[in-house]
């Protein structure tokens, strides 16, 4: 996947130049406009200096840039690229020439450029991603310089930098995306496959979240929700920024770019949806109100970005009518190109925008906090809440819909291919997705943080429930079936997770770990570290499931004796981990004390309960499973023993 040489492997300096101009002037007059731009600095104050004031949403706008390009070359290689040139998918199947088929030479050439490929694009993210590290810098320093009020190099002589990046949430946000972008960067030179750059990409999606954490959504009305739903919105917005920069800059004149295409067209679909759902609850939350949108300048800011969201989706809408017929057909790239290169403009500018935004103020009466530990108001609790109570959690569900979606799609493509799927399946998967939209986002949710007993019922969804119902939708068994070809889930990485260790361990230390380590009294108070916590759960709890149910087919073989000692252990270790909790010291006591909720039952009562009813719901979905293993396992014994023996083996 080699660019021509020449003027279509660069890119015309006349784009680029449109590109910085766009941001540039974006930048400047909704800083103006918002409120947000230099003041000249009054006599008798401290000021932190022209350097700073002109500097910090300059720093702010490039990091941004740096970020979205980061994961947007990482996105392309691990995602947008084909992964063989061999495999052509034509009409409603996928075809991949045979090794017998294949010359060596012919082969040898596809590795060579796709390896060739790889290794321009890992180049490419490792500068973006040094660039993003040294903007994070940038940033570190001149935040430190605006929070005291000082110019920059006063601000690094006084002393205050390690208590900035200790104790600060901005020093510590900024500081963390510095170090885990410049590790993207010095991982993406390592030598390493698809899965290593999927580990690489992971990191860098999660490197841009510390900022929105420490923003304005962190004193906005529902903390929880605010900060929620602007991570979500960010996250979407990256990979569709930089994703659409990765087709254009490093894709365009590959072999591979209507493949490429048509595979970030459904990604920048699904972008599109989650960046203005998300989008519209944070401004909801931070306006409260519609009137704010037309009556303060921070308001008519967000109606601009959402002009821009829906220009951006017109682009969209242009590429699927016209410029993607165009590349699969092979007749011309340049019209995708041309109205690429505009979409590439208006997001830079509406990214500007963004950063803008986050220097402005929003409308003076906005409100309070509702309360000040949780965040939100709670309700006294009865088991009607647990239904009527909602907490959406706005990156759980995204991604728990774009869950929905793949597994459909896939259906839909073996339907399409005159092959059947179990309708069973389908509800089992879909029926476990509910599962943990609840438990992410119900009345479950709610309370879980205020209350160990539903922070106990919400973990036995997450972790024993939801992923045993998704297992049970063989969902590698479908991917299998509808993506033909080349299988990342037979590589080292699904060998070492399906080994029965492996998966028994990362099921069942989690919860000692967070239980009996005091952990959990760090995780109770931290939005950050309950999110962590849950997705840990979940994962590991997929990933049991997975191997312990034997609905999909393994890298490796395991014997369904295997399989039952793999939860009894799991049993045996969720006991005693819920006996522990039910007979020992209090969790967590110093954060139910700090609620002060007046309806909150006896914290040590409650704990008995969660202990109880959290274990049991766990050991409840894992016996179950244990007992229809065990009745295979002896309804297979009894059709072999009353197999008749064939004549032969009778003889003496």
């Amino acid at each position: 996947m080699t660019s021509p040489p020449g003027r279509r492997g660069s890119i015309a300096a006349g784009p680029i130049a449109a590109v910085v101009a766009t941001a540039a002037a974006v930048l400047l007059l909704a800083l103006w406009f918002g409120g947000a731009g230099p003041r000249p600095a009054i006599e008798g104050l401290p000021s932190p200096g022209v350097l700073t004031t002109r500097g910090l949403p300059v720093a702010r706008l490039v990091l941004d840039v740096c970020a979205a390009a980061t994961v947007g070359v990482l996105l392309a290689s691990v995602v947008l690229m084909p992964a063989r040139a061999g495999a052509v998918r034509t009409g409603k199947t996928t075809t991949i020439p045979s090794r017998t088929s294949r010359s060596r030479t012919g082969s040898a050439d596809a590795g060579d450029a796709e390896g060739a490929a790889s290794r321009r694009l890992a180049r490419a993210a490792a500068a973006w991603a040094a660039g993003w590290a040294l903007s994070a810098a940038v940033t570190e320093v001149l935040t430190l310089s605006d929070f005291l009020g000082l110019p920059a190099g006063q601000a690094l002589r006084s002393g205050a930098l390690y208590v900035f990046l200790v104790n600060i949430p901005q020093g510590q946000a900024f500081a963390l995306v510095a170090v885990a972008a410049a590790a993207v960067a010095a991982g993406a030179l390592l030598p390493g496959g698809r899965a290593w750059r999927a580990v690489l990409l992971a990191v860098a999606i999660l490197a841009v979240l510390p900022p929105a954490y420490v923003g304005h959504s962190a004193s906005a009305a529902d903390h929880n929700l605010a900060v929620l739903s602007l991570m979500a919105h960010v996250t979407a917005v990256v990979l569709w920024t930089g994703g659409l920069y990765a087709l254009v800059a490093h894709l365009r004149a590959a072999p591979g770019l209507a493949v490429a295409v048509s595979r970030f067209s459904t990604l920048a679909l699904g972008c599109f949806a989650a960046a203005a759902a998300s989008g519209a609850l944070n401004a909801w939350v931070r306006l409260g109100a519609l009137p704010p949108l037309w009556q303060s300048r921070y308001g008519l800011l967000v109606l601009a970005k959402i002009a821009a969201l829906a220009v951006l989706g017109w682009f969209g809408w242009r590429h699927r009518r016209a410029t993607i017929e165009a590349l699969r057909s092979g007749t011309s790239r340049a019209p995708f190109v041309r109205l690429a290169a505009g979409e590439v403009t208006v997001m830079a500018g509406t990214v500007a925008l963004a950063v803008a935004l986050g220097r402005s103020a929003p409308p003076a009466g906005e409100a309070q906090h509702q309360h000040d530990a949780l965040g939100y108001a709670l309700p006294p609790f009865t088991p009607g809440t647990l239904v009527t109570d909602l907490r959406p959690d706005p990156i759980a569900l995204i991604l728990l819909a774009a869950a929905a979606a793949a597994y459909l799609s896939g259906v839909r493509r073996l339907r399409a291919d005159g092959a059947g799927w179990p309708a069973g399946r389908t509800v089992s998967w879909l029926a476990g997705l509910l599962v943990l939209a609840y438990a992410t986002s119900g009345g479950v949710a709610a309370y879980a943080p205020a209350m160990f007993s539903a922070h106990a019922a919400q973990y036995a969804l997450l972790g024993a429930v939801g992923p045993a119902l998704l297992a049970a939708g063989a969902p590698l068994t479908l991917w299998r079936l509808a993506h033909p070809g080349p299988d990342a889930l037979d590589g080292p990485a699904a060998r070492t997770l399906s080994h029965p260790v492996a998966a028994l361990a990362l099921y069942a230390l989690p919860y000692p770990a967070l239980y009996l380590t005091g952990l959990f009294a760090f995780a109770q108070p931290s939005l950050a570290l309950r999110l962590a916590a849950q997705t840990v759960v979940v994962v590991t709890g997929v990933i049991f499931f997975v191997v312990t149910a034997g609905v999909d087919p393994l890298p490796r073989a395991i014997r369904p004796q295997v399989r039952a000692w793999m939860l009894i252990g799991a049993i045996a270790v969720r006991a005693w981990t819920g006996l522990a909790v039910l007979t020992g010291p209090g969790q967590a006591p110093q954060w139910y004390a700090a609620l002060g909720l007046p309806w909150a039952p006896d914290p040590a009562a409650d704990q008995r309960t969660g202990a109880l009813l959290g274990t049991g719901a766990e050991v409840a979905v894992l016996a179950a499973l244990l007992a229809l293993l065990l009745a295979r396992l002896f309804a297979a014994r009894r059709r072999t023993a009353a197999a008749p023996v064939p004549a032969t083996s009778r003889r003496v």
